[in-house]
């Protein structure tokens, strides 16, 4: 009778055994993250990475850096033309850099449908510019304002960022978009500027 039980107790605990192996799931691979990240409102028109880049020196084209060294909208993306070409997309915290064609540019920046802001600059080939946008919350939505650094402020404000953006076709198709629409704009936020630095010039200048 020991032995009908005891071979009874071990067949149900084998069983039990076998049941709860097929009812456990196989056992899966967490996915490994990319090496690229989106921007959460950027879609896929910018790839966002926190590997840091640096230009490599170009006699015969000038070194834009376009840097947005605080968190202010970090999410909001922000759009950043040379002329008629979008150069890149940044959000709070990031930059990018490009190669440009010496000579005057207009360079203006701006969120999708609101206000932009525009600066007209002469680059020189074989030299490094840093452009700084500022980003603003307002009621109405955000607004943007550029700065031109010197090499010292420009360094410094560029060590603060901590992502590199590198476009997509898509970035730039719809940066095209952007240019076609609003590129005839840039002229009227030139001339604002162009009357506020007026108002803020000292007497007898």
């Amino acid at each position: 009778m020991t032995l009908l039980v005891l071979f009874l107790v071990a067949a149900m605990t084998a069983g039990a055994q076998a049941g709860q192996g097929a009812a456990t799931p196989p056992a899966t691979t967490a996915p490994v993250a990319a090496t690229g990240e989106e921007t959460e409102s950027g879609g896929d028109y910018v790839v966002f990475t926190r590997e840091q880049p640096r230009a490599g020196p170009r006699a015969d084209k000038a070194t834009l850096y376009v840097v947005r060294p605080r968190n202010i909208g970090l999410v909001m993306r922000s759009y950043f033309l040379c002329d008629q070409e979008i150069l890149g997309i940044i959000h709070g915290s990031s930059y990018f850099f490009a190669y440009v064609d010496p000579g005057p540019h207009v360079l203006w920046s701006m969120y999708e449908h609101v206000d932009a802001d525009a600066i007209e600059v002469d680059l020189q080939a074989g030299a490094t510019y840093y452009l700084q946008q500022h980003a603003y919350l307002g009621p109405s939505g955000g607004w943007t304002r550029l700065e031109l650094l010197d090499e010292a402020a420009g360094k410094e404000a560029l060590a603060k960022c901590s992502r590199h953006g590198t476009l997509t076709d898509r970035g730039r198709a719809k940066g095209a978009e952007l240019a076609r629409k609003y590129y005839k704009d840039t002229a009227k936020y030139l001339a604002r500027n162009a009357e506020k630095a007026k108002e803020k010039a000292p007497v007898g200048e």
